[in-house]
């Protein structure tokens, strides 16, 4: 955007040196023109001043006719056509004659015959295009300027800037962090795009759905597995150990031979449970990998997420979102670890909340940062607030609720892997998570 407006403001001087050039070019021009006009002038009342001095008693018109009339090719061919007067006045003392003083094309010169002061001569120039050039080029030039300046203008709101808002959203697509579609306006230059984007939106979020339900079924037969394997394997281990002391010989004596291979079996039993935790392990990471990347960023941008995020799901919900903070200080942590989370928090304010309003308070002091998100509705039991983090559980307000009890584990082990944690609190019908980072 910048630079955008860096190229207007570049525009915008380019008109400005142009109109600047044009009238000093024109103000020489006219300056020129002037100055040529005057040695003209000069020149004729000089010739009228020498006719005076030879003809005392020289009438007006004589004078005129005969230094100008009857000299005027002499005078063009001279000065040229648009140098020399069109016309001249000649006024001597006591003898009257009309002057139109004024015009911008008009000079007025006093005659002396020697040295004493016998009238004035008027001489009248043809028109002067130069002046009415300038104010057709610099009328022209304005207005290419306004033209180019409200097509600039025009071009930013509606190319520039929707593209700029939009030019995130692959990258936010990719990385699953948009819940809200891209609004389509009406005579827009990017439905078309909006509308593919919308659709691919859908795709890969109708995937991940379908990867994550798979995921977790999964990891339910992993861990049913798991479980399946771990107690008949310590059983067998409890077998062997009883085996191994005598426990079941008729004497209780110990065979050397049956405890040696119920040292062997109860070893291989170990290595059975060993595997089995590390399927376990593996299942689980490979479900909730996360690698935190940590950047500086103002907390006000957490707001302006929140704020375009769920804007339009929130506005259709006809739900109140409430924000408040104590200042915009820095947070040294990953943006978008706490732009996943806070849209976990988001999500269940207004799946399980009753559309009253969500309040969303940001705070800070000597420990961290403390994010919370808290919705009016019926709470959880306090029984059931112990296990809300774990994996795959879901609580008793979770019926006819879509989801699979996964959002707030990986919500707390973002946190967790950023330094910080996550806490639920529920009150008289109303529920507040906060989420904490380490300043």
């Amino acid at each position: 955007m910048k630079s955008y407006f860096r190229r207007m403001a570049i525009v915008l001087l380019l008109f400005g040196a142009a109109a600047f050039a044009v009238n000093s070019m024109g103000r020489r021009l006219t300056e020129k023109r002037f100055s040529e006009r005057n040695v003209v002038a000069q020149r004729i009342t000089h010739e009228i001043e020498l006719y005076l001095g030879e003809h005392d008693t020289a009438d007006v018109e004589e004078l005129r006719s005969a230094v100008f009339l009857a000299r005027k090719p002499e005078w063009d061919s001279l000065y040229g056509s648009e140098n020399s007067p069109e016309e001249i006045t000649v006024c001597l003392l006591g003898k009257a004659a009309e002057f139109r003083l004024g015009g911008g094309n008009t000079q007025l010169y006093s005659i002396h015959a020697h040295d004493v002061l016998v009238g004035a001569v008027e001489y009248r120039f043809g028109d002067s295009v130069y002046a009415e050039l300038l104010t057709v080029v610099n009328v022209c030039l304005a207005l290419c300027a306004l033209f180019i300046l409200g097509l600039m203008t025009y071009m930013y709101k509606c190319l520039i800037e929707p593209f700029n808002r939009l030019s995130d959203y692959p990258e936010r697509l990719s990385k699953g962090s948009m819940t809200e579609k891209l609004p389509v306006k009406r005579g827009s230059f990017f439905g078309r795009y909006v509308w593919g984007m919308n659709m691919l939106s859908d795709k890969l979020e109708n995937d991940r759905q379908a990867i994550r339900r798979f995921t977790i079924e999964r990891e339910q037969f992993v861990t049913a597995l798991v479980h399946g394997i771990k107690t008949p394997a310590a059983n067998i281990k409890l077998l062997c150990e009883a085996i191994s002391t005598g426990l079941y010989a008729p004497d209780g004596s110990i065979n050397e031979k049956d405890a040696e291979l119920a040292g062997m079996i109860e070893k291989n039993a170990d290595e059975i449970e060993a595997i089995v935790r590390k399927v376990m392990d593996e299942s689980t990471a490979a479900v909730y990998d996360y690698n935190p990347d940590s950047k500086p960023f103002y907390r006000d941008e957490l707001r302006q997420f929140l704020e375009l995020e769920f804007a339009n799901r929130l506005k259709v919900n006809r739900i109140a979102l409430h924000i408040t903070d104590d200042g915009n200080p820095i947070i040294r942590s990953d943006f978008d670890g706490i732009c996943r989370i806070l849209r976990q928090l988001m999500d269940n304010a207004v799946k399980y909340g009753d559309g009253t309003g969500i309040t969303v308070t940001m705070t800070m002091n000597d420990e961290g940062h403390f994010l919370t998100v808290a919705n009016a509705g019926k709470p959880l039991p306090e029984s059931e607030v112990h296990f809300v983090f774990n994996s795959l559980w879901r609580g008793s307000n979770a019926k006819g609720v879509e989801g699979h009890g996964v959002g707030l584990y990986e919500a707390r082990l973002i946190a967790r892997k950023l330094g910080g944690d996550i806490r639920m609190r529920t009150g008289q019908n109303e529920t507040a998570v906060t989420l904490f980072l380490k300043a």
